[in-house]
């Protein structure tokens, strides 16, 4: 902020001496005395009288000096304050991540278009998405958590909170390793004929309904076990220790080590996106338009 032969001059004055100054600024002495002479040349002004025993700030120098204090801490208070103001002004978004629902979906989103995100600062809050709590989880979005990420499309979890949908996951099958069907690429639905396949509950997930509706009607050799009405590591586990095929989605096929996923050949997604407050606070609006328009703009 200020020029260097000013910010020298005044710690001459500090210190009383050339030689002082000039340890503390790591130049010579004659560095020192350079700055200032030019200082006085271009102000034509003597800040100091120089004689055998050393130095002495004149009159003139000590006036400058008082003054120049003051002004440099108004400047340092000026930029305090101004920092505090940027501060103030960047918006914290608090980010729901579990096991099953990451967040890396929007962090990595804002990393690639971090110019539309500049006043936002990223919080990302650890949840548990048991089976048994997930849905008191996004009934209370809006407070410690402001948003969340992944595939929720249950009609519980969407009478409660708002969903912006971002893109689509692709169904697939989750089997032990040691499954005869581990080592296949693709599945269509006559390789699950006499399996028992796991998958939620009917009634609550529309697109997962019609799913059913399909396996019952035109392939009743798979055999349906019923789970609960959202997914949890336990599920999982459950599939690994009895041989269960799962139905599941690409985007958790690093979620159980000892289970393979591999896609079912069949053109039938389920969309994943954000979950909001149902009375969402203006900044979140805010931050979903810009994701909205992100969104877009790719498409």
């Amino acid at each position: 902020m200020f020029s260097q032969q000013f910010q020298i001059f005044m710690r001459v004055v500090e210190c009383g001496s050339f030689s002082k100054a000039a340890k503390i600024a790591y130049i010579t002495p004659a560095s020192i005395m350079k700055h200032i002479n030019s200082l006085e040349d271009r102000l034509g002004v003597i800040l100091f009288e120089r004689n055998s025993r050393g130095v002495t700030v004149t009159s003139a120098g000590k006036y400058l000096y008082n003054n120049g204090k003051k002004i440099v801490n108004e400047v340092n208070e000026a930029i305090k304050n101004a920092q505090n103001i940027q501060k103030e002004e960047i918006i914290t978004i608090k980010i729901g991540s579990s096991f099953l629902n990451p967040c890396s979906i929007i962090t990595n989103l804002l990393h690639d278009y971090k110019e539309y995100f500049e006043k936002y600062k990223i919080e990302i809050i650890p949840y548990d998405d048991n089976k048994d709590n997930i849905l008191s989880v996004v009934a209370s979005l809006g407070k410690r958590i402001d948003i969340l990420v992944g595939a929720f499309n249950s009609k519980k979890m969407q009478s409660c909170a708002n969903y912006c949908i971002l893109g689509n996951y692709k169904l697939c099958i989750a089997v032990s390793r040691n499954h005869f069907l581990a080592k296949r690429k693709a599945l269509k639905f006559k390789d699950l004929y006499d399996e028992h396949l796991m998958m939620v509950k009917f009634g609550d997930t529309s697109l997962l309904d019609n799913f059913y509706n399909i396996l019952k009607k035109d392939h009743p050799k798979i055999i349906i076990e019923e789970t609960d009405y959202y997914y949890d590591i336990d599920t999982f586990n459950i599939c690994e220790q009895k041989e269960f095929l799962l139905l599941t989605l690409d985007a958790w096929k690093n979620i159980h080590p000892n289970l393979i996923t591999i896609p079912l050949d069949i053109d039938f997604k389920i969309p994943y996106g954000i979950l909001y407050s149902m009375n969402p606070q203006k900044y979140i609006l805010n931050f979903i338009e810009i994701i909205e328009k992100i969104q877009r703009a790719k498409t």
